[in-house]
């Protein structure tokens, strides 16, 4: 396709997109300073191109075929995105200025970013951060806030998902607790032990974990003494000596390097950790408060996956099946985490 076809092809996108969202051609033209005629025929050579309807005009009115609204929903993004760029672009030695408000999950915040909060201060002097708590994406919170970095799978919704980090789920114990009780060399002898669980929204608790190494699977199923709802709350009650937890251990790392927790089974990957993400609104990544956040956040994740490989390799299996089945589609267009 030749240079002059591409911008001709985006052109008749944008009239298109257009045409919906004014909900007819002529409205379409006003709005784009053309004349009708050039819009319809623009929207009718894009359809012999894609050799299909895209419209259908029904008593002066405008409608979406299944194909159109198909397409419809990978063009808006697409130019989106090519604003986002664009103005990304236009505006990239901007100094980051005004107010950002940034929602964050609890253990995030502080194990991973709050340390490091300093350095992004003296590098945007002029930026005013507002923290907010927020665990899901569709919490009312989530809605008042500019960017978000949490801990989860996603689906889709009004915000982009970025993910930046990946850690795996490590079995650990306060010192004192394995030096009681012996250090296990193989998954299966977790059984038996006091184990403090983790419950997701929805009431699941993750009481089945499940390991590899190499080409050797294990799924131990525990027999949880506690259980709790919250990440920090469980790991501090690991400090206690009194029982073990499975955990994302990129989010322990202060724990694990100040030695008030230890990791065993270091060779076996623990699987179904969820990724870290940082979540922007639908060309919301333009301004440059944002974009210096994402940077920063993206630098200290990069720095946290390089600290964590001391303890072996990140999981990379796929969403899971108990979260599937709970979650995904369960809600709609709202995005669940863990």
């Amino acid at each position: 396709m030749t240079p002059d076809a591409t911008m001709d092809k985006l052109r008749a996108i944008e009239y298109f997109v257009k045409v919906v969202g004014t909900g007819s051609f002529s409205a379409a033209a006003r709005q784009l300073d053309v004349s009708p005629p050039a819009v319809t025929k623009m929207v009718a050579a894009l359809e012999r191109e894609l050799q299909t309807v895209l419209l259908r005009r029904e008593h002066r009115r405008v409608l979406l075929t299944a194909d159109g609204d198909r397409y419809l929903k990978t063009c808006t993004r697409m130019l989106a995105e090519l604003r986002e760029t664009e103005q990304s672009m236009a505006d990239g030695r901007t100094k980051a200025r005004g107010r950002l408000v940034v929602g964050i999950s609890r253990t995030v915040a502080l194990n991973c970013l709050l340390p490091r909060l300093e350095e992004f201060r003296r590098n945007q002097p002029e930026l005013e951060l507002e923290f907010r708590s927020v665990n899901y994406a569709y919490e009312p919170t989530a809605s008042v806030c500019d960017v978000l970095l949490v801990v989860g799978w996603q689906e889709a919704s009004d915000w982009v998902a970025h993910q930046i980090a990946r850690g795996r789920h490590s079995v650990v114990a306060a010192p004192s607790f394995w030096q009681r009780h012996g250090r296990p060399t193989d998954p299966s002898e977790l059984v038996g032990l006091t184990v403090f669980a983790h419950r997701v929204p929805r009431g699941v608790v993750l009481d089945r974990w499940k390991f590899s190494r190499g080409e050797e699977k294990r799924e131990v199923d525990v027999k949880p003494a506690v259980v709790f709802d919250d990440r920090d709350s469980q790991a501090f009650a690991a400090t206690s000596g009194e029982g073990i937890i499975f955990a994302n251990d990129i989010t322990l790392l202060p724990w694990l390097f100040q030695a008030r927790l230890e990791q065993v089974l270091v060779e076996w990957i623990g699987h179904e950790a969820p990724p870290i993400s940082l979540m922007y609104r639908r060309g919301g990544r333009s301004s440059a408060a944002v974009r210096a956040f994402g940077d920063f956040a993206t630098a200290v994740f990069a720095d946290l996956t390089q600290q964590r490989l001391a303890f072996g390799p990140p999981d990379t299996s796929a969403m899971p099946d108990w979260f599937r089945t709970h979650y995904v589609g369960r809600l709609g267009e709202r995005r669940m985490q863990i």
